[in-house]
């Protein structure tokens, strides 16, 4: 084999890793397990908009479910909550995975706006913030806006500028946060 060919055979043997993970990148629409330690896709399972899965009951069978009755999947880089009955929440990213419960309340962006959900996947009140920490201790600081600053240097973002204050787990407001 001529070096040539060599070249050429080692560049495209370079590249397949790159098309593979170009190839997972558009293929966002495929779910993702998070209820088990491995990510293994769901058949069965496709999101069809952002923030709109598609589950067929086999899919829902094949779910390992917590103690409140929860899964998670992942379609592209949406994380999602689901319970037995096929309902499901687009949560917000942390840690690299689906937003904790914290207080029995996870974290879910809702046309652009934070809101706080209970673990049947329903609001816990109306409101809808531009950013929300989560609640610790009865309360949660939000802010209304503000937004995300620049990344420090281990890639993560603070919240910058706004008003914050602190709310209640009815979303009542309590004090001003800073």
């Amino acid at each position: 084999m001529s070096r040539a060919r060599r070249y050429r055979f080692g560049a495209v043997a370079a590249l397949l890793p790159l098309l593979a993970l170009s190839c997972l990148a558009h293929a966002g629409e495929a779910c993702y397990r998070r209820d088990t330690g491995h990510p293994d896709v769901l058949p069965g399972c496709k999101q069809t908009a952002p923030g709109t899965l598609v589950i067929s009951k086999a899919a829902l069978a094949a779910l390992q479910f917590d103690e409140n009755g929860l899964a998670a999947l992942q379609a592209g880089h949406q994380y999602y909550y689901v319970r037995r009955n096929g309902r499901h929440l687009p949560v917000i990213t942390y840690d690299n995975g689906p937003d904790y419960f914290q207080e029995g309340l996870t974290r879910a962006r809702v046309d652009g706006r934070i809101g706080y959900y209970d673990t049947q996947l329903q609001p816990a009140f109306a409101e809808r913030f531009d950013w929300g920490f989560p609640f610790e201790n009865g309360s949660a600081e939000v802010c209304n806006g503000c937004h995300e600053g620049p990344p420090d240097a281990g890639g993560h973002t603070g919240i910058v500028g706004g008003t914050h204050f602190r709310i209640d787990r009815q979303g009542a407001h309590l004090s001003t946060a800073r």
